[in-house]
């Protein structure tokens, strides 16, 4: 199975979220018409993008808009098309790995706020992955739809008072997951999000979300999410350490599994 192939994951595994079926139908796909949009991560990134997250290194060009970023053997770069209408895509994202055969082309259309509302992932083999997105009033992202040679399938968000609290994953057996931010929630300030938290397991995703392109974060940063899929049952609790301006500048997880636990943190540069 090809590394990054499927979107929708519970964090503890990739295929077992998927429904195996043919490669899909066009009759059934939703619109992927072309988009009416101009990216602008300042909609999604009100105290600015951040300079780091973990291993990414984002740079940003004079228009504000993310021009590339690396994160470790990998190298992405942005082309936004939307500003200049010369191409059918909004934005594209090449993603190049070293030493591998793993590259691969983003085609992005954007909705009328700037957001992906469909992408389209080819290979070097010519495999495509297609993906379409809607967003609720606020410019949050609440349902993917993943379309695949090896799978199909949708997530699709509840949210309270602006956190997503749970998921619920076709085909049903994706597992559940209950998201939790506490009796005080740390306010979002620098919306920030790591999507595997929320069952997105696609590094080309959390790239495509730090170049503004899927909508708005949660208003709160969680602080635990508690994962049950075929009898087994994960929790993580997330620790943040906020600066004075009220940014996070670290993150530490906690995970508990069956196996025991670990710890690894992770930081941002503003």
């Amino acid at each position: 199975m090809k590394f990054l192939k499927f979107l929708v994951v519970l964090t503890i595994s990739i295929t077992c979220c998927i429904n195996f079926t043919s490669c899909s139908n066009e009759k059934d796909e939703p619109d992927n018409g072309g988009g009416n949009g101009t990216v602008n991560p300042a909609t999604v990134f009100t105290n600015g993008i951040p300079q780091k997250v973990g291993g990414m290194n984002l740079t940003v060009n004079n228009d504000g808009l993310v021009s590339a970023l690396t994160d470790g053997s990998v190298k992405v770069t942005f082309e936004y098309p939307c500003l200049s209408r010369a191409n059918d895509a909004d934005v594209i994202m090449h993603v190049s790995v070293d030493e591998s055969d793993l590259d691969r082309v983003l085609y992005i259309t954007l909705n009328e706020s700037g957001y992906s509302k469909y992408c389209k992932r080819v290979y070097e083999d010519d495999d495509v992955d297609e993906y379409w997105f809607e967003y609720n009033t606020d410019g949050q992202l609440k349902k993917i739809k993943i379309q695949t040679c090896e799978g199909n399938g949708t997530v699709d968000y509840s949210y309270e008072n602006g956190d997503i609290v749970s998921s619920k994953m076709t085909p049903a057996d994706g597992g559940t997951m209950k998201i939790s931010y506490g009796s005080n929630p740390i306010k979002n300030i620098g919306g920030v999000m790591m999507l595997g938290m929320f069952g997105i397991g696609d590094e080309d995703m959390q790239y495509a979300y730090y170049a503004g392109l899927l909508g708005k974060a949660t208003s709160s940063l969680p602080i635990r999410n508690e994962e049950y899929f075929d009898g087994e049952s994960i929790v993580e609790n997330y620790t943040w350490t906020i600066n004075d301006k009220g940014l996070p500048t670290k993150l530490t997880v906690e995970r508990i599994d069956s196996e025991g636990s670990d710890i690894e943190d992770m930081f941002f540069v503003w």
